[in-house]
């Protein structure tokens, strides 16, 4: 039938929601890593780029990798490994920023 539209885990609306919320959560995960960014190329201070680099693994890079791993078929014990260490990498880039200061 013309204008039904067939979802696959779970209702039209909660599908929705959860692409409308990942889309969001890449869109300002970016955005906060971008101004970490442009703050260290505007002083050169080494804690933003820490805080960017950071920001990168802890948020940005696990999001593309559980769509692009999925998509390549990659078993999901390997995504949730592979999030997980880039997530972990993250947090331990920031706190070293913090304490080193």
């Amino acid at each position: 039938m013309i204008g039904q539209v067939s979802v696959t885990g779970g209702s039209a609306p909660v599908v929705l929601s959860v692409f409308t919320l990942f889309a969001a959560s890449l869109v300002l995960s970016v955005l906060v890593t971008y101004r970490f960014a442009r703050g260290y190329l505007r002083t050169g201070t080494r804690p933003l780029l820490q805080l960017a680099v950071g920001m990168l693994l802890l948020a940005v890079v696990p999001i593309l990798l559980r769509v692009s791993l999925t998509t390549a078929g990659i078993d999901s014990n390997m995504r949730i490994l592979a999030t997980s260490v880039s997530e972990l990498f993250g947090l331990l880039t920031i706190l070293y920023t913090i304490y080193d200061q």
